[in-house]
C-alpha cells in the first residue's frame, strides 16, 4: 500500500492500464427518411434547409425512423438557424405524430459546398443536440454527397457505422411485378414513364382459380337475371284468349248468353238466337186448325 500511495501503480498492474476507449456509435437510417431529406434539401438548391431526427437508441444504437422539416427557419446561403416558431412546428408535429419517440438529432443541407459542419453547425449541435447520442446529418443536393456526425469521446466526428434500413425488406421479388419503362419524349426532354397496372388487377390475378371461376359464374348468371326482368315490364307480352266460334260457319260467336251448369236446365234451356238447334231437336212448323198430320205426312180431315 505504501509503493501504490508514494509511487503509484506500477506499470504491470491493472490501475496502469489505459482506460479503453468508448465504441463508436453506430447509426441505422431509414430509407424513407434519407429520401425525405433529400427531397427537402433538393427544393431549396440555393439556401440552406434544417429539420429534426425522430427516433429511437437501442442497444447502442441509434435509429433514426422519421424527420420532421424545419419550418420557418432562418435561411441563408452558408447557414441555417432554428428559430423559435420552428421549434414550435417541431414539438407540435412530435406529440402529434410521434409520442414515444425522441428527438436524436438534425439534418441541415450544404448547396454546392460540400459535406462538413462549420463553425456555426457545431455551436447547434453543442447547444442544442449536446446528448451523445444524438447525431447531425449533412447533404449537399448538387453531389449528392452525404455524411453523418455524432459525439465521439467528448468531440464531433464523422461516423462510420451507418446502415440504410428499408421498411419492405423481405417482400418477395415478384409479389408486385411492375411492366418495363417506357420513354416518352415530352418537348425537347426525354422522360421514364413506368405505367402502372391498375392495382385491382393485380390482386385479381392473385386470387385461386376455383373463386375466380365461381365470380365469373355468378356475375353471368347476375347479368342474366337483370336481363329478363328488364325484358318482362320493356317488352309487349302476347296473351293468348279462346273465342267459341260457330262450328256451321267458323265465325265466332258474340253476345254469348251465360252458360249455366245446372242440369235441369242442360235439357231445359233453349238454343240462342241464330244458333241452329241440333239434330232431333228441330221443332216442326205449327199445323192448320183442325188438321192433324200422320205418321204418313198427309193431312188427315
Amino acid at each position: 500500500m505504501r509503493y501504490l500511495e508514494s509511487w503509484g501503480a506500477p506499470p504491470w498492474s491493472d490501475m496502469a492500464k489505459p482506460k479503453p476507449k468508448t465504441s463508436e456509435r453506430s447509426v441505422v437510417m431509414d430509407s424513407e427518411v434519407i429520401r425525405n431529406i433529400r427531397q427537402h434539401a433538393r427544393s431549396h438548391l440555393k439556401t440552406e434547409v434544417c429539420g429534426v431526427l425522430i427516433g429511437e437508441v437501442r442497444d447502442g444504437t441509434i435509429r433514426v425512423e422519421a424527420a420532421i422539416e424545419g419550418v420557418n427557419a432562418s435561411q441563408a446561403g452558408t447557414h441555417v438557424t432554428f428559430t423559435q416558431d420552428t421549434w414550435e412546428h417541431v414539438y407540435k408535429i412530435k406529440d402529434k405524430e410521434y409520442p414515444e419517440d425522441r428527438i436524436v438529432g438534425w439534418y441541415h443541407s450544404h448547396p454546392g459546398f460540400g459535406v462538413f459542419l462549420s463553425d456555426h453547425d457545431t455551436f447547434i449541435h453543442k447547444n442544442f443536440f449536446s446528448s451523445e447520442d444524438q447525431i447531425a446529418w449533412v447533404y449537399d443536393p448538387h453531389s449528392d454527397e452525404e455524411g453523418c456526425f455524432g459525439w465521439y469521446e467528448g468531440r464531433i466526428e464523422r461516423l462510420k457505422g451507418i446502415r440504410i434500413a428499408d421498411r419492405r425488406g423481405g417482400e418477395a421479388a415478384d409479389r408486385e411485378p411492375m411492366p418495363e419503362p417506357t420513354i416518352v419524349v415530352v418537348g425537347d426532354e426525354e422522360q421514364v414513364v413506368v405505367r402502372q397496372e391498375p392495382r385491382r388487377a393485380r390482386e385479381a390475378d392473385e386470387l385461386p382459380t376455383w373463386m375466380r371461376w365461381t365470380t365469373t359464374i355468378l356475375s353471368h348468371v347476375l347479368a342474366l337475371c337483370i336481363g329478363l326482368m328488364i325484358a318482362w315490364y320493356v317488352v309487349p307480352r302476347v296473351m293468348i284468349v279462346g273465342i267459341p266460334v260457330d262450328p256451321m260457319t267458323g265465325r265466332p260467336l258474340e253476345n254469348l248468353p251465360p252458360i249455366r251448369l245446372n242440369s235441369n236446365d242442360m235439357f231445359n234451356s233453349s238454343p240462342p238466337q241464330g244458333s241452329t238447334p241440333p239434330v232431333g231437336q228441330q221443332k216442326s212448323a205449327p199445323s192448320k186448325p183442325g188438321s192433324t198430320k200422320g205418321n204418313d205426312g198427309q193431312r188427315r180431315q
